[in-house]
C-alpha cells in the first residue's frame, strides 16, 4: 500500500492498494464507461457523484476513446486505464489524479498539478508540458518524449530505464533515488535542476546544466 500525494501540495492523502483498485474497476458497466468517456469531452454528465474532496470520481475506468481538445479539471482517474485507442491529445489536464493508472499511450499537451504516483507510463509518448506534477514511484521505462517541458516536477523513485527524453527541459525539478540506464537524455537542459546521480549508460550527449 502506497500513500499518494496531491501534486504540488506535498500533502499525503488516502493510500490505495491493488485490491481496492480492482474493486474500483469491477464497478463499471459498459454503459457507465461510455457515459464517463462522453462526460470527459463535455457531452454527458458523470456517472458517479462528486467525491467529498471535490474531485469527480472516475476511478478505475477503462478509456478506449481518443480524448482530444478538451480541458479536464479536478478528476480522480486513479486506477484507470487508457486502452487500445484511449489517449489524451491536445488536452489541458489540471489537478487530475492518475495514481496507479495504466497510461501506456499518447499523453499531451498540458498537464498541470497532476499526481502520477505509481502510474504505469511504460512506453508512453509524452508531448507538451508537465508542470507541478508528482511522479513518485511512476514507471516511465521506455517512455518517449521530444521537446517536452517539465517544470517544478517531482521525480522520487521514478523508473526511467530505457526512456528516451531528448531535447527536453527540466526546470526547477527534483530527482531522488531514480533509476536510469540504457536510455537517452540527449540535448536536454537542466535549469536550476541538478543532473540526477547514477545515470548508468544513459546517453548524455549535448546535455546542458544552467
Amino acid at each position: 500500500m502506497i500513500a499518494g500525494r496531491d501534486a504540488g501540495s506535498g500533502i499525503l492523502r488516502k493510500a490505495m492498494d491493488k485490491s481496492e483498485i480492482e474493486q474500483l474497476k469491477k464497478r463499471w458497466t459498459t454503459q457507465q464507461i461510455s457515459q464517463g468517456e462522453e462526460a470527459l469531452v463535455g457531452n454527458s454528465t458523470f456517472p458517479f457523484p462528486v467525491m467529498d474532496d471535490g474531485f469527480v470520481d472516475l476511478r478505475g475506468i477503462s478509456i478506449t476513446q481518443f480524448i482530444r481538445n478538451v480541458t479536464i479539471n479536478s478528476v480522480d482517474l486513479s486506477g484507470a486505464a487508457l486502452e487500445r485507442t484511449g489517449q489524451f491529445g491536445m488536452c489541458k489536464v489540471e489537478k487530475v489524479r492518475f495514481c496507479f493508472a495504466s497510461l501506456q499511450t499518447n499523453l499531451g499537451k498540458i498537464f498541470n498539478s497532476c499526481d502520477f504516483t505509481s502510474a504505469n507510463l511504460s512506453g508512453a509518448v509524452l508531448r507538451g508540458e508537465f508542470s507541478k506534477c508528482d511522479f513518485f514511484m511512476a514507471n516511465l521505462t521506455s517512455a518517449i518524449g521530444t521537446e517536452v517541458r517539465f517544470v517544478n516536477c517531482i521525480f522520487v523513485k521514478t523508473n526511467f530505464r530505457k526512456a528516451s527524453l531528448v531535447h527536453c527541459s527540466f526546470e526547477d525539478c527534483r530527482f531522488e533515488e531514480c533509476k536510469f540506464g540504457s536510455g537517452s537524455l540527449s540535448s536536454s537542459r537542466f535549469i536550476r535542476t541538478p543532473i540526477p546521480d547514477d545515470l548508468g549508460n544513459t546517453v548524455m550527449e549535448k546535455v546542458k546544466l544552467t
